[in-house]
């Protein structure tokens, strides 16, 4: 159902037509996205064997000062060369909800245990309590002022997500025995738009899996979403002048390996929205020589993580990294 927060045929204010070769680098700037350095200073703590895996407590530091809490799962009898995967909960979870040692489907609905899940098949998974989750917030009205007072600056809340979630990945690239070219990202929900953003600005990202990660169409959320459903964190300031999802993944994305889990009824994006960007993106995957290596699943079902897109992400990783 269309809501009336705006009017339906507003049009961007000074839109900019944007070169394709320049939409990376558009979209790190829309971000505030500071630069991401190849070496990131990481104290590790805590080291513990159990479940087969090494179980690294560490943590890192943000543009901001902020510290980010993540937690290293690597199997023990782990080859040289493997991959590893950086894991970003959605906003009611952590780290350590993601490498719990229980895997399982809760009652309340959140798939738990997932990160550590993927060590036991054979992944480097980090999992970290990243900006925006619940852990990490003093309160709702702090967050929305912080949105208010880093906006002046050029700087938005997403893209301190994106960032940590990319210093993520730097502390995989470095960590002994990961190839540094098998990088993959996966989230669910504020997880996947740290996934997606992630992929898009870092073209060192392998491969990527959002799970119900918001994207599809910025517009299509503004116009037929629910108003109420994402804070401020989520609308980029003057993105729609420039672009809209379709065309920052079809220029930022190809030929690396893309599934995107989106189901019908997910309440952070419209299916219109979806449905708008799989043949701008599918065009691209072809015109780049990989047709097979970008795929969106649309299972029936609303905004939750299910054990059955936990395998399809597996599968996802198992063949691409």
């Amino acid at each position: 159902m269309p809501n009336n927060i705006v009017p339906h045929d507003i049009a961007p204010a000074y839109p900019v037509d944007v070169a394709d070769e320049d939409v990376r680098d558009k979209l790190i700037e829309l971000h505030g996205l500071p630069d991401i350095p190849e070496r990131v200073n990481c104290n590790r703590g805590h080291v513990e064997e159990t479940d087969g895996l090494r179980i690294t407590q560490l943590s890192y530091t943000n543009s901001l000062g902020e510290s980010v809490p993540g937690i290293l799962m690597d199997p023990l009898d782990a080859a040289q060369g493997r991959p590893g995967i950086a894991c970003v909960s959605g906003t009611g979870g952590s780290a350590e909800r993601v490498s719990h040692p229980d895997f399982h489907q809760s009652p309340d609905g959140p798939l738990i245990g997932w990160g550590r899940e993927l060590a036991r098949r054979g992944f480097t998974a980090l999992a970290i309590s990243a900006k925006g989750t619940e852990g990490r917030r003093t309160s709702a009205n702090d967050w929305a002022l912080e949105n208010k007072h880093l906006a002046p600056y050029g700087r938005t809340q997403m893209g301190v997500l994106v960032e940590e979630t990319l210093l993520a990945t730097r502390i995989l690239q470095a960590t002994d025995g990961i190839d540094s070219e098998r990088i993959g990202l996966t989230g669910m929900s504020l997880g996947g738009n740290a996934t997606w953003y992630g992929m898009a600005c870092a073209p060192w990202i392998a491969a990527g899996v959002p799970v119900c990660g918001g994207v599809g169409s910025l517009a299509q959320v503004i116009h037929h979403g629910d108003p109420e459903r994402h804070s401020a964190y989520y609308y980029i300031p003057g993105m729609l002048r420039f672009f809209d999802h379709a065309r920052i993944v079809a220029n930022c994305m190809p030929p690396r390996p893309f599934l995107m889990i989106s189901p019908t009824r997910d309440e952070d994006m419209p299916q219109a929205g979806v449905d708008e960007l799989i043949p701008v993106v599918s065009e691209a995957y072809k015109a780049a020589g990989h047709p097979d290596r970008f795929e969106v699943r649309q299972p029936e079902g609303n905004h939750q993580f299910l054990v059955q897109y936990f395998e399809w992400m597996v599968d996802w990783f198992g063949k691409h990294l």
